[in-house]
C-alpha cells in the first residue's frame, strides 16, 4: 500500500492545486484571446498565476487529473477574472480548513480505491497532537500543506518531495527546531535538534541508509503524538525486536512501568540517541543504583566478559591475517571467527535482561571460538616453522656431504 508520509508533521495529501493562492490580478479584457500555452490540468488559471502553474504541473495531482479548481472552485476556463472567481471560487483555503479540504478526497473511498490509498488519514490526523490543537482554535500547527507542500506536491518515492524518507527530518526540523513556535507550544526545540546528531541521523542522512528510524518511525505520521511512557519499548521494539525480548524477560520492564519510568530512553535517551557502546555496561547500572551497588558490580563483570572476549576475536583475526601472509587456507578460520562475532553481538541486547548467565554464556561462546581457531593457527604456524628447521638441517648436512665428497674426490685424485 503506496502511503504518503511526513515527518512529525501531518498531511492528507490532497493539498492546493494550482492557482489563485496570492493576490488576484485585475481582469482580462472581454475579448482577450486565450494564450496558446495553458495546461490541461492549470487551465487558464496559469495565465495569472505562472509560478502556481509550473508547481502545479510537476505535481502528482496534476498528473491524475486533479484541476485548480478542485481545490480553488471557480472557472479555469475564462480569462475574465469575474467569471474565473465566480461561482463556488474559494480562493486561498484558510488553514483551519485545509485538512477538511484534502480529505474530501483522500478520506473518500470510491476516489482512493483506484489508488489503494488509505482512507483513514484525516482521522488519524485529529487524533493526532496537531489535530487536537487545531480543533482547539491554534492554526499554528501542521496541516497537510506543510508537509506535502500546496501546489508542488510530489508523491513520497520522489527524491524531490519533503515527505521522502531522507527529507523527512528537514520537513519536521521546519516547525520542531524554531524556537519562537515552539515555545508558544510548551515545547523545547533543542529536543528535536538532537536527532541530528545522533546514531540514527547518522545512518539515515551521512550512510543513506533507507531503514534508519526518521521522525515518523517514532511518532506516526498522520497522527502524529508523542508516544507514551508505557508505549517506548513497543515503539523501540519495531526495530530492535532482539533488545526488546531480553528487556521483557528482565526485572527493569515490570519496575519502570509501575514507577511510570520510560523504558529504553531512561538509558539511552530519546533523540540524542548514540551507537552502542559496550563499555557503558559497566558504568550505566551505577546512574541508577549507585557504584557500589550489586547491580553496578553486576554490570562490571558483564563488561568484563564482554571484553575478554571481543579481544580474543581480536587476536584471532591478527592471526588469520598472519597466516594469509605466508599463505594457509583461511575460509574456514573466517567463517568461525564471523559465527564467534555473531555470539559477542547478541551479548549486548542480551544484557538487557540483567542476566549475567545469558551474557557469560553468548561471551564464552564467542571466547571459546577464537581460542580455538588460535591454537590450530598456532599449530599450523608452529608446525611449519619445524619443517623450515628440518629443511635447513636436510640442506646444510647435504651440503656437507657434497664438499666432503668433493674433498674425497679430490685426493683420490691427486693420489692417482
Amino acid at each position: 500500500m503506496r502511503r504518503i508520509v511526513v515527518g512529525g508533521a501531518v498531511a492528507i495529501g490532497l493539498g492546493l492545486a494550482s492557482a489563485v493562492a496570492l493576490g488576484q490580478p485585475a481582469g482580462a479584457p472581454a475579448g482577450a484571446q486565450p494564450p496558446a500555452a495553458s495546461s490541461s490540468a492549470a487551465g487558464r488559471c496559469g495565465v495569472c498565476h505562472p509560478r502556481e502553474r509550473v508547481q502545479f504541473e510537476r505535481s502528482t495531482h496534476a498528473q491524475e487529473e486533479v484541476h485548480c479548481v478542485s481545490c480553488h472552485g471557480g472557472d479555469d476556463r475564462s480569462l475574465e477574472q469575474r467569471v474565473a472567481h465566480g461561482s463556488g471560487f474559494r480562493g486561498r483555503p484558510r488553514r483551519a480548513d485545509i485538512p477538511r479540504l484534502c480529505a474530501s478526497c483522500h478520506a473518500d473511498e470510491s476516489r482512493m480505491r483506484s489508488y489503494n490509498l488509505p482512507v483513514d488519514q484525516y482521522a488519524l490526523y485529529q487524533t493526532s497532537g496537531h489535530g487536537r490543537r487545531l480543533a482547539q482554535g491554534d492554526t499554528r500547527v501542521a496541516v497537510c500543506s506543510d508537509c506535502h507542500g500546496a501546489h508542488d506536491i510530489l508523491p513520497p518515492s520522489d527524491p524531490s518531495s519533503r515527505v521522502f524518507r531522507i527529507n523527512l527530518p528537514k520537513t519536521c526540523l521546519g516547525c520542531h527546531a524554531d524556537s519562537s513556535r515552539m515555545a508558544r507550544g510548551g515545547k523545547k526545540p533543542d529536543d528535536a535538534r538532537t536527532y541530528l546528531g545522533s546514531v540514527h541521523a547518522h545512518e539515515l542522512l551521512d550512510r543513506g541508509n533507507p531503514r534508519a528510524p526518521t521522525c515518523v518511525s517514532c511518532h506516526g505520521v498522520h497522527g502524529a503524538a508523542p508516544p507514551g511512557a508505557g508505549d517506548i519499548d513497543k515503539v523501540c521494539g519495531h526495530c530492535h525486536t532482539a533488545e526488546r525480548r531480553y528487556f521483557a524477560a528482565g526485572p527493569h520492564l515490570e519496575h519502570m512501568v509501575k514507577a511510570g519510568l520510560p523504558e529504553c530512553v531512561s538509558c539511552h535517551g530519546n533523540h540524542a540517541i548514540e551507537a552502542s557502546q559496550p563499555q557503558r555496561l559497566a558504568a550505566v547500572c551505577a546512574d541508577c543504583h549507585g557504584a557500589a551497588s550489586a547491580q553496578a558490580a553486576l554490570g562490571g563483570r558483564m563488561w568484563t566478559e564482554y571484553q575478554a572476549a571481543a579481544t580474543q576475536i581480536e587476536q584471532a583475526t591478527a592471526l588469520i591475517a598472519r597466516a594469509d601472509q605466508i599463505p594457509i587456507q583461511t575460509e574456514d578460520y573466517r567463517a568461525r571467527i564471523e559465527e564467534a562475532r555473531t555470539y559477542l553481538r547478541e551479548a549486548l541486547p542480551a544484557a538487557h535482561a540483567v542476566q549475567e548467565q545469558t551474557v557469560a554464556g553468548l561471551t564464552a561462546r564467542a571466547r571459546g571460538i577464537g581460542a580455538e581457531v588460535a591454537s590450530e593457527i598456532y599449530g599450523k604456524l608452529g608446525h611449519l616453522q619445524a619443517r623450515k628447521v628440518g629443511l635447513v638441517v636436510f640442506w646444510f648436512y647435504l651440503a656437507l656431504t657434497v664438499v666432503v665428497l668433493r674433498r674425497l674426490q679430490s685426493r683420490a685424485a691427486r693420489k692417482h
